[in-house]
């Protein structure tokens, strides 16, 4: 009996006084059921009996008592912790995304408040992150200005989070975060002043098929999650992008500040391929100079991946969304310019350079062929002498901003705005889905073919296309730039390209190895190449100037926030020249 006393002793220090209850009251049960079950025994066993229950009686109310104020003193310890509401922008809770963040949160109690907790819980639950690291001011630039954001990171997430059973492949989680400098320490900026946005992030959601994005924003004492839209409401934010009623004065939509970059509604990393200027590489560290990491950034750092690792995934998430069923139906629903927008203007960039860092002082400098040509029309680098690329700098007085000490240029030369990889899956998307096919792909990217990214003549053309995909809508597009030919170029040209069957998709192709060849042939002196560098200043400028660096909520190449080419002395201008099939550099 008095081993069962200590079995109850015990109990009582470990489960809550209701349970601890129930547990006594079974027991009682059975004393009281054993005792008149033996009613027949001798008298003194049956007084024993009686006896062994009053004490088992005070035994559990004694032990009752301790295991309640045991109870209210851990419940004072330890107060019950509220589960993590996400609100949206209007702040009501969100609760219906299938996203690995929205199920994470809502199955781990309270939100975390800053990145810090927001790591831990996420590592702690079995998620793999990968850090990685760009320098907002340039390669070269480490302290000027003070204030300034210098440094970003952008982490990788995936792996299984175990005890929630969310699986998270290669390029369905992304979360990036700020720096900041106090002197020479360099910390991760967490402060949690009103509106300060502390965390962005972009998740995959397995039953709408599309991108979700979130923001922890400072509520000026922590940091609150809040839900701004997804993958389709970025689509309706941009609708009116190349169609403006006033191209001066461009109108879009309110509901997500990240439909300011992310256009395509999904992940975006400017610098996408190799060598990823400004981003760090094991084998091409950025350089911190005198600053610091503090205690906490200091860990997050030491795990840091090649860009390389960051590229791979926002290929991966660009190509899930760009085969998602249920996006790709949605985008159905759009207009017939806005479905084949990518194809005849710029909705993103990316940024290309020569592989070669600047410093390493290499012979040649290769220019990406993608400043030249489409690539689905060519690919062929061409080189350069180095000299001639240094003249061309002096020449135009090309300075990078804000640089100590003072460089003409990025850390790798020729860094130029290219057509966007997330643009080309767009288009081969509408090439799966039969609303195009590739002769008429090639047919329109032929239209000023030497001008691959911001062409104003084909991106024109979008405003001829119908509104509707219904019935024969090519032969009404084609109607349409019969009606524009006498007065259009570029209309005339795309009816010849549709209508001559010479001028198949080998007949451009040919026309742009040609062209290749004779840029190659004129670049071999220098005054060619100064004039090829103020093309590439111009084109810099225009990506600009381009609508889609005119949403005010945000603009793709983050004016103010980053700094990513040089400047020329004076300033070049938009639509100044172009680039003649010969080679030729013509003033217009």
């Amino acid at each position: 009996m008095r081993s069962h006393f200590y079995l109850l002793d015990m109990m009582a220090l470990r489960v809550s006084p209701p349970l601890f209850f129930g547990l006594c009251q079974s027991d009682f049960d059975d004393l009281t059921k054993t005792t008149i079950d033996q009613r027949e025994t001798p008298k003194g066993c049956t007084v024993m009996r009686h006896a062994v229950l009053r004490q088992f009686t005070l035994a559990c109310s004694f032990l009752l008592l301790a295991a309640a104020i045991k109870s209210d003193f851990v419940n004072m310890a330890a107060p019950h912790q509220s589960p993590c509401v996400i609100q949206n922008s209007g702040g009501q809770p969100v609760t219906n995304n299938n996203d690995p963040l929205a199920k994470f949160l809502s199955a781990a109690g309270p939100c975390p408040t800053n990145v810090f907790e927001f790591r831990s819980r996420l590592t702690s639950g079995g998620a793999k992150l990968r850090p990685t690291l760009v320098a907002n001011r340039g390669f070269h630039n480490q302290k000027n200005p003070s204030g300034a954001m210098h440094f970003m990171v952008f982490e990788i997430v995936s792996g299984r989070l175990g005890a929630f059973g969310l699986e998270i492949n290669d390029g369905e989680f992304f979360f990036g975060h700020f720096t900041a400098t106090d002197g020479t320490t360099l910390a991760a900026d967490q402060r949690p002043s009103r509106d300060s946005l502390m965390v962005e992030l972009i998740a995959w959601d397995d039953a709408k098929e599309v991108f979700n994005f979130y923001e922890l924003i400072g509520d000026g004492k922590r940091g609150q999650w809040f839900y701004r839209g997804d993958s389709v409401d970025i689509q309706n934010d941009v609708r009116l992008l190349h169609r403006q009623a006033n191209p001066n004065a461009p109108q879009f939509g309110g509901r997500l500040r990240c439909s300011g970059c992310h256009i395509a509604g999904g992940p975006i990393m400017k610098e996408l391929a190799a060598p990823h200027n400004d981003w760090w590489a094991s084998g091409r560290p950025l350089p911190f100079g005198s600053l610091k990491p503090d205690a906490r950034l200091a860990p997050i750092l030491k795990g840091m991946v090649d860009a390389d690792e960051l590229a791979v995934s926002v290929r991966a998430g660009l190509g899930k969304l760009a085969e998602s069923a249920k996006f790709r139906q949605a985008k159905k629903a759009l207009s017939l310019p806005e479905r084949l927008r990518p194809l005849f203007c710029p909705v993103e960039l990316n940024l290309e350079s020569d592989p070669t860092p600047l410093d390493d002082k290499a012979a040649q400098i290769n220019i990406p062929a993608a400043f030249f040509i489409n690539p689905l029309l060519a690919q062929k680098p061409i080189a350069i002498n180095r000299a001639h690329y240094d003249a061309a700098l002096a020449a135009l007085k090309a300075s990078f901003p804000e640089a100590s000490p003072k460089r003409p240029d990025a850390d790798h030369g020729w860094l130029t705005p290219v057509k966007a990889f997330s643009d080309m899956l767009a288009v081969e998307a509408l090439v799966k889905d039969g609303l195009i096919d590739r002769e008429f792909v090639i047919d329109v990217l032929a239209v000023d073919l030497t001008n691959p990214v911001f062409s104003t003549a084909r991106c024109g053309l979008l405003r001829l296309l119908p509104e509707s995909a219904d019935g024969d809508w090519q032969k009404t597009f084609r109607d349409s730039l019969q009606a524009a030919a006498s007065g259009n170029p570029a209309a005339r040209e795309l009816l010849n390209n549709f209508t001559d069957p010479q001028r198949d998709a080998k007949f451009h192709q040919a026309r742009a190895e040609r062209f290749l060849s004779q840029c190659q042939s004129r670049l071999q002196s220098k005054d060619a190449v100064i004039e090829l560098v103020r093309l590439l200043a111009q084109r810099r400028q225009e990506a600009s100037d381009s609508e889609i660096s005119k949403n005010r909520r945000g603009q793709i190449l983050e004016p103010g926030f980053r700094v990513i080419f040089p400047t020329t002395t004076p300033p070049i201008r938009s639509g100044g020249f172009r680039l003649a099939e010969d080679g030729l550099i013509i003033r217009q």
